[in-house]
């Protein structure tokens, strides 16, 4: 019998197969502890928890003092790609890492896809 991070990682190993731009997909807890991952061997995956904790933190505030409602998506785009955080549940987030040459368009129709899929095990 599978545990509920093993079946995690099956989806997110599905999702990084969709685009080799797809380099890192994890599962974090709003505290920015790891509840799964399939990244590369050289990302750090407790400094990927860390970082995405308090990108959190800053994305909640700035959507519910600005915008009156709750955060859904964080998307930070660098030189050498993309950070997109999408909320699971309120507990959890998905965090993509991609490539800056993926084509954005088929990555967040596979989030939207998957991220019901990652809800039902959460």
């Amino acid at each position: 019998m599978t545990n509920k991070s093993d079946k995690i990682k099956e989806v997110l190993n599905r999702y990084r197969s969709v685009s080799p731009d797809i380099f890192g997909a994890s599962v974090i807890t709003m505290d920015g502890f790891m509840v799964a991952s399939v990244t590369l061997s050289e990302i750090d995956e407790g400094l990927v928890g860390g970082i995405t904790a308090a990108l959190l933190g800053v994305g909640e505030r700035i959507a519910k003092e600005m915008m009156n409602s709750k955060m859904t998506q964080i998307f930070v785009k660098s030189e050498s790609g993309y950070i997109i955080c999408n909320n699971i549940s309120d507990e959890t987030v998905l965090v993509s890492l991609v490539n800056s040459d993926a084509k954005l368009g088929l990555i967040f129709l596979e989030i939207k896809r998957i991220l019901p899929e990652l809800g039902k095990i959460i």
